[in-house]
């Protein structure tokens, strides 16, 4: 019985995405969420490349004498090939970390309204100016915080893994599941973040649910793995990440209603996997 209320909430947390995908899929009014941000990330490196063709043959022109001899040729050649292969790997290192950043304060938008669509609010954003300044800073404070606990953690895996002989197994084993976890968080806080202030109490919650967010991490992890097409399936995982943390909700709040409402402790926020959907 356990195993198999562990593969629910393993299957649920995987399939998320995709049902964010959907739902996407299937309310075109969220679509400018998505759109918007990856047609500035793709203006922003398609400047950049032409920036590139443009000032590249120039930088040559310094570099090398002027001339018309074979080896100048078979030279300039192979600084284009040098020059090009290394302006696309940095095309595919940063295209999805500045596309990240670009899209956040859309994916967090993004969120708000897939959460008003389902029901889950319907608060209108009457924020003022410095209001919606201090939030993204507070966002920003986040995700420094996330990326800060992202490394350490990853650096205790790294020293397990200098243990001889069962270290290198074990620090694979532990690394994947902290990534899984750590995605998990990264999607599904834009949602979060809004019901529950502290981060040790949304670590918490996704500690308290580890199946499904390490089905969900899993999940958006392969939908990372496309290059380029990435930025446009994000917001699925959001949407995802939403959704699924809608559907843990009542349980979250059947905990909360213990304190006259309030969100409870970081303790007890960790217990509710007992009675929540990791184990239905």
């Amino acid at each position: 019985m356990a195993k198999t209320l562990f593969l629910v909430a393993f299957a649920r947390g995987f399939w998320a995405p995709m049902g964010g995908l959907a739902f996407l899929r299937r309310t075109p009014t969220l679509w400018k969420y998505a759109l918007i941000p990856a047609v500035l990330n793709v203006a922003l490196f398609g400047g950049l490349g032409t920036l590139f063709v443009i000032l590249f043959p120039h930088i040559i022109a310094q570099l090398l004498p002027q001339g018309d001899a074979w080896y100048l040729f078979l030279l300039r050649g192979i600084m284009w090939v040098v020059g090009s292969a290394l302006m696309l790997l940095f095309f595919l290192v940063s295209f999805t970390a500045v596309g990240t950043i670009i899209a956040s304060p859309f994916n967090e938008l993004l969120s708000q309204r897939v959460e008003q669509l389902r029901g889950g609010t319907r608060e209108e954003n009457s924020e003022g100016l410095w209001s919606q300044v201090s939030r993204t800073a507070r966002s920003a404070l986040e995700s420094v915080k996330h990326v800060a606990v992202y490394l350490l953690g990853s650096l205790l895996i790294l020293l397990v893994g200098l243990v001889p002989a069962v270290g290198a197994p074990i620090s694979a084993i532990l690394g994947t599941i902290w990534t899984l976890l750590f995605l998990a968080l990264e999607f599904g806080d834009y949602y979060l973040a809004r019901h529950w202030v502290r981060f040790t109490d949304r670590w918490c919650i996704v500690w308290a649910h580890r199946w499904a967010s390490i089905g969900f991490g899993l999940g958006c992890s392969l939908l990372l793995l496309i290059p380029f097409l990435n930025l446009l399936l994000m917001p699925g995982a959001v949407t995802g990440g939403t959704l699924l943390w809608l559907e843990l909700k009542p349980h979250l709040e059947a905990v909360a209603e213990g304190k006259g409402g309030e969100r409870r402790p970081s303790q007890e926020i960790a217990k509710a996997p007992q009675q929540g959907l990791t184990e239905s």
